[in-house]
């Protein structure tokens, strides 16, 4: 069911969430600026031209959620309610997901996250979607699906089941047929699919995200130390022993890539195949649809390249019967548009485009 609605998406990052990373708002005025012009009906009108069938909108619960009175802010559900008009009207279904809320730490698998052991965070997180599920219950606009979470790090190993299974009860109780998505620990691993606790919900499914290897689908990031010290382009498919090699007089970037941990030194099809295993059994054995909401390859990797990777890895999904959407639609080193709405990537943006027609005429 949920790849009848969500097969072909991509992401909205930077919008709701995100948006310090583009503009590093220093004034009210500038921050309505940007959520003025940063998504328009105009770029919904575009990617719905190029056959996705959905979005997904990040939402940082800081800018959303009202500590003190429990409430959704008004402002921002203006623009929310605003972008869902437009995906309705374009023919795209959304998938709301909460991208970061206070006391997460992004990829903290050390020790545990105040997110997983502060009562009161807790609440705020189970707040802030009872409050998401009044204000849409009963929308009719498009097809709405929530997602709780966005790259959960737990290194307790078992709070994330208890807080999400916590907070789809909450939900239940105000919209019993809501779909809802639930992520995978350490920042939605697809090998971390056989952790989590299943709950028999015929309208909650489980997702998971795949950037593998990072060292091809985050090549030359200016984010990431590791990959400024690896400053190497890598093609796809490819030899990656000596990227292996530096894993293993690195220790400390090593620790960031367990799904690597003895697995071939090549970047192709079989490494994609055999990291991807997990979601195969998952949708195999489980009885429940899995669902990619994040996968893609940095702008500074080669674009013919990128489009092969994506291609593989799309295929893959549809063979397994997952959908899946893209990061990112504008901006944020991941992008087909820039800040001035130009195409940067138009390889890719013709690749996605005959592909998700294709898909679309399969349905």
């Amino acid at each position: 069911m949920l790849n009848q609605f969500f097969k072909n998406g991509i992401n909205l990052g930077g919008y709701l969430s995100q948006y310090d990373i583009i503009i590093n708002p220093s004034s009210e005025e500038e921050m309505k600026k940007h959520l003025d012009t940063f998504i328009t009906e105009e770029n919904i009108r575009q990617i719905a031209s190029w056959h996705f069938d959905h979005v997904r909108i990040p939402l940082d619960g800081c800018l959303f959620f009202d500590r003190d009175s429990r409430r959704l802010k008004e402002e921002p559900m203006k623009y929310l309610d605003q972008c869902l008009s437009y995906c309705s009207r374009n023919g795209l279904n959304a998938i709301l997901d909460l991208h970061y809320i206070w006391g997460h730490t992004f990829g903290q698998m050390d020790q545990p996250t105040a997110l997983m052991t502060d009562k009161e965070l807790r609440s705020y997180f189970v707040s802030f979607w009872v409050n998401m599920a009044e204000h849409y219950q009963g929308y009719k606009g498009t097809t709405l699906l929530f997602e709780l979470f966005n790259e959960m790090c737990d290194a307790t190993g078992y709070r994330w089941n208890s807080l999400y299974k916590e907070a789809v009860e909450a939900i239940r109780e105000i919209d019993p047929e809501r779909m809802i998505l639930v992520g995978t620990n350490y920042v939605n691993s697809v090998g971390y699919l056989d952790r989590l606790d299943l709950i028999d919900d015929e309208n909650v499914f489980y997702n998971f995200h795949y950037y593998e290897p990072n060292v091809f689908t985050h090549q030359k990031a200016h984010f990431s130390e590791e990959f400024r010290t690896y400053a190497k382009s890598i093609a796809y498919p490819d030899d990656i022993s000596d990227y292996i090699h530096f894993l293993e007089e690195h220790e400390q970037f090593a620790a960031e890539h367990p799904l690597m941990n003895g697995k071939t030194l090549r970047n192709d099809h079989e490494l994609m195949l055999s990291l991807m295993k997990p979601a195969k059994d998952f949708t195999e054995y489980s009885g429940h649809e899995a669902f990619c909401s994040e996968f893609g390859v940095i702008d500074t990797a080669e674009e013919k390249e990128a489009v092969k990777w994506l291609k593989d890895f799309m295929e893959l999904c549809d063979s397994y019967g997952i959908g899946h959407s893209m990061w990112n639609y504008k901006c944020l080193d991941f992008e087909l548009v820039d800040e001035n709405n130009e195409i940067v990537r138009p390889e890719i943006v013709e690749f996605l485009t005959g592909y998700n027609e294709s898909s679309r005429a399969e349905k």
